[in-house]
């Protein structure tokens, strides 16, 4: 996928325009691995102002990570700079923006799939910077993630069949960029947005997308603005739950979306 579908999905979720393309539909459904299940990793109490890459969240032996994000505590205040698999786990990097402590607490998402590959998309830099990880012919985006360090806050992370999408807003004078992931497996998935929510300058709120039934999520994250920026991103029982907040000063929209596999 060409860099100009990224911007072409952005504007339909800013439009609130209906989705047609096969990912929003959730028009790629394919067969799943055996087991998927999820982990949790200890809660991280983050100081006021402060910014770190938390412990890396493991999978069971034999599994492989194919999604993850952290769970948020008070809802707001954090900004996620890295959500993505690392080896086996997951890695979480996030930024406490808010003048008081929050706990956040990280987790993965695993798949007992042998056929799980690991693919890095190009770095990008800038002001706003987009990444695109593809998967080999043959193979199918099972989940992935994106890195953005510093002061440059995630604020897309998305799928389609064949490529994991992330873009990062540069909210300093340093441009690290931004580098999206994709885990690819044999076996296809089904993908699917949610709901679209206005959020008004300076206001944080949350998007749902739900799996079809029968099915479990594997991965997610959400797409809106380039301005609205990712506070914290985690699977629920039945799809995914994206929390983000508006820094910009006209209303923005932002809606979740989740990769999804049967149990």
């Amino acid at each position: 996928m060409k860099k100009c579908r990224i911007t072409a999905l952005a504007a339909c979720v800013i439009l609130a325009a209906a989705v047609s393309d096969a990912r929003a539909e959730g028009d790629y459904v394919r067969a799943a691995p055996a087991l998927v299940q999820q982990v949790d990793g200890p809660p991280v109490t983050l100081r006021a102002k402060e910014a770190r890459d938390l412990p890396r969240v493991f999978c069971p032996q034999g599994q492989t990570s194919t999604g993850g994000g952290i769970r948020l505590n008070p809802n707001n205040g954090v900004f996620l700079t890295a959500s993505n698999p690392g080896g086996p786990g997951w890695d979480i990097s996030v930024d406490n923006q808010s003048d008081e402590p929050r706990t956040v607490t990280p987790l993965v998402i695993c798949a007992a799939d042998p056929s799980i590959t690991h693919q890095v998309g190009t770095t990008a830099n800038g002001p706003t910077a987009e990444s695109a990880a593809t998967c080999p012919a043959g193979q199918f985006v099972a989940g992935g993630g994106a890195v953005a360090k510093a002061k440059n806050y995630l604020s897309l992370s998305i799928s389609d069949a064949n490529h994991w999408f992330g873009r990062a807003k540069n909210v300093n004078t340093v441009f690290t960029g931004v580098v999206a992931f994709a885990r690819c497996s044999n076996r296809p998935h089904s993908a699917a947005n949610g709901d679209v929510v206005t959020l008004q300058p300076g206001t944080t709120g949350t998007s749902q997308a739900q799996c079809p039934d029968g099915q479990v999520p594997t991965a997610g994250g959400g797409s809106g603005h380039p301005n609205v920026l990712h506070n914290a991103s985690a699977p629920t029982a039945t799809g995914w739950s994206l929390r983000a907040t508006n820094t910009d000063n006209v209303p923005r929209l932002v809606v979740a979306h989740v990769v999804c596999t049967a149990p």
